[in-house]
């Protein structure tokens, strides 16, 4: 019989991996025609971006552990319409600064840029960056309309599951959590985009496919059922990922952003 060793995580150590994302297997670069690239200063530190197009700024947000390339589908078609296109780094992603960050950090970064850049037409985010962008609206981000794809609901059930996922028991849990609130500075469990939601004046579309095994499709739906006026797109078979290459997911969203009381309709 062989002995075998059963290395148990401290709270600290989870908490430490909770707040680290892991760099994707593929860096897969951005490429906008006739594009520049920025850094913006915020409080989280420098912020990379892509800019291209003239027009009405579109942000493009990817989710975490993601880049900036998950939403290329996005970009030719804004492009096309006359949209000028933002792509952003999240805090410790690509090419932005940290090595560590959460919702409420990224929020704020996010913000910044866009206090830096001018009010945003319409901010097109995916998974976590939906979250991201509901902080950032929250605060006070300028933006008429939002396109939350894959949206997930509640931050303290994402750090409940990597908790148990890590083997902490109830209490090592709690010690988790008392942790991040430490290190991002407010509750983990007020960070929920059902909270936030009632309180959005933006036009928001919720864009979910119901077969995603990363973001369950009642997350999605229990945003959209408290954001005043928001609509919700169920799609099929396209998971957490490739929805957003889909042609009926961009048209989707294209159709949304490009209504506003200035452009009347595409």
């Amino acid at each position: 019989m062989s002995d075998t060793t059963v290395v148990r995580l401290r709270p600290e150590q989870v908490a430490h991996a909770f707040l680290t994302p892991r760099p994707p297997p593929q860096r897969r670069p951005l490429v906008l025609n006739g594009g520049e690239a920025l850094r913006i200063s915020t409080p989280e530190g420098e912020i990379a971006l892509q800019r291209a197009g003239s027009g009405p700024a579109v942000l493009l947000l990817h989710g975490w552990e993601g880049q900036a390339s998950d939403l290329a589908a996005f970009a030719p078609p804004l492009l096309d319409a006359g949209f000028s296109v933002l792509a952003m780094d999240l805090p410790a992603h690509g090419d932005s600064a940290g090595r560590q960050t959460s919702i409420p950090q990224s929020a704020r970064a996010l913000r910044a840029v866009g206090e830096a850049l001018g009010p945003l037409h319409a901010v097109i985010a995916h998974s976590i960056g939906s979250a991201v962008l509901a902080e950032a609206l929250h605060a006070g981000l300028g933006a008429q309309c939002a396109v939350l794809v894959s949206a997930p609901a509640h931050y303290e059930h994402h750090a409940r599951r990597f908790a148990a996922a890590a083997g902490l028991d109830r209490e090592g849990t709690e010690a988790m959590l008392a942790l991040l609130r430490s290190a991002i500075g407010v509750e983990v469990r007020e960070i929920s985009l059902p909270l936030r939601a009632p309180q959005l004046r933006q036009r928001a579309l919720f864009i979910h496919s119901a077969d995603d095994r990363v973001v369950a499709i009642e997350d999605s739906l229990a945003g959209a059922s408290v954001w005043p006026g928001a609509r919700h797109l169920c799609v099929e078979g396209l998971g957490h990922r490739r929805l957003l290459g889909n042609p009926a997911v961009v048209a989707a969203a294209m159709d949304f952003v490009a209504i506003s009381p200035e452009r009347g309709t595409r």
